[in-house]
């Protein structure tokens, strides 16, 4: 991943962008983080540090499964990631779309559905990776 400046930086401006709106609800959703003790996002470094420690784990285990599986065996790994990505897309926009969080703020609205897709992208781009990794082993 290091290797792409580029997607590099977009990947850190759009973690960023996301710390940003997590860290930003209104006044209802100020109320709700603290009731439900939501202490990693009620500052903008709480979040900053939960959006990269998330984005962190994403990247390593795709590295991982880079390094030690064969493209063949990878493609599965990063198919069955993306799929746990776009469940917890899923759950998160079913669960925004309630009532009670439907009133917390769009920020934080936004804020909440970018996380997973931030997730998503980086499993995509290494299934891609795969993809043509593949491709040029079996000479296709």
């Amino acid at each position: 991943m290091s290797k792409n400046l580029t997607t590099t930086l977009l990947l850190v401006i759009l973690g960023i962008t996301d710390a940003y709106l997590l860290s930003h609800p209104n006044l209802i959703g100020r109320i709700g983080i603290l009731i439900y003790r939501h202490d990693y996002l009620k500052t903008f470094p709480r979040a900053l540090a939960t959006v990269f420690l998330v984005l962190g784990v994403c990247l390593f285990i795709s590295e991982v499964i880079r390094r030690s599986k064969r493209p063949q065996a990878a493609i599965a790994w990063y198919l069955m990631c993306m799929v746990l990505g776009m469940a917890l897309f899923s759950y998160v926009y079913v669960s925004f779309s309630s009532l009670t969080y439907s009133m917390t703020g769009k920020a934080f609205i936004y804020g909440a559905h970018l996380l997973p897709i931030l997730m998503i992208g980086i499993f995509g781009r290494y299934l891609i990776s795969a993809i043509y990794q593949a491709r040029n082993q079996t000479g296709l």
